[in-house]
């Protein structure tokens, strides 16, 4: 089983060859957020705005609740 940073990792990865990947960039906040980095977790908010506004306002609520 994959650890938690690998798998941070490879989402990273993932977003390096596609920086358009709308689910990488919610997990990567997501994973943000696991780990108290809501800086980190509003960086991905303002991508995924211009990507999928309606994952942005998701993740945005997740932060903010």
């Amino acid at each position: 089983m994959e650890s938690y940073e690998e798998v941070k990792r490879r989402v990273k990865e993932n977003i390096l060859r596609d920086p358009n990947l709308v689910g990488a960039h919610f997990i990567l906040g997501l994973f943000s957020l696991k780990t108290d980095d809501r800086d980190s977790a509003f960086e991905e908010y303002k991508i995924l705005k211009d990507l999928d506004p309606e994952k942005a306002n998701e993740l945005f609520n997740m932060i903010y609740k």
